[in-house]
């Protein structure tokens, strides 16, 4: 049988999550163009896969420095020195220098701190789930919408559903809602 084979660049936090050989396995992706190259990101939740692209909007950091961000820290630790100004920490990523990691800081500490609060709220009916949230945000984005009002309306989208939505849900009634 022929088939076909796509490399896919993870993270060590993405390894670390692997299942065993031979075990199928759901991989976030993102794949990432330029006129010169084509590669393929893979991501073990939607969380990582949304920082990974927050990273990649700070100048100077391209896919391979976004990635080895993640592998040096996890998503918590991250938001928490970005949004903190805990550049010492960032600097102990290997590969990550004093103005590397001012510039993460200073670009990603106002689009962290919505996001932050969005993916952790909580509903009437409980802990809203973060991989259907953090989609939701992912896909609205993607056609355009400012990440922070794309935050507000999948949080007012998610509030009228009752925590009870799929990310297609999300997505028509926060578009509905705009």
């Amino acid at each position: 049988m022929g088939g076909v084979g796509y490399g896919v660049a993870i993270s060590l936090t993405t390894y670390d999550r692997l299942p065993s050989v031979g075990t199928e396995i759901f991989l976030h992706t993102y794949t990432y163009v330029r006129e010169d190259r084509l590669d393929l990101y893979g991501f073990a939740d939607a969380e990582e896969r949304r920082m990974f692209t927050l990273l990649l909007s700070v100048s100077g950091i391209g896919p391979n420095s976004a990635q080895t961000v993640l592998s040096g820290m996890s998503i918590s630790d991250l938001q928490s020195a970005i949004t903190q100004d805990r550049v010492t920490d960032l600097t102990q990523i290997r590969g990550v220098g004093r103005k590397t990691a001012e510039r993460v800081v200073v670009e990603l500490r106002d689009k962290i701190a919505p996001i932050a609060g969005a993916t952790g709220s909580v509903s009437a009916t409980g802990p809203v789930d973060q991989g259907v949230t953090a989609e939701a945000i992912l896909a609205l984005v993607a056609l355009g919408i400012n990440e922070s009002t794309a935050t507000k309306s999948v949080d007012k989208a998610m509030k009228k559903s009752d925590g009870e939505a799929t990310v297609q849900d999300l997505i028509k009634n926060a578009l509905r809602d705009r």
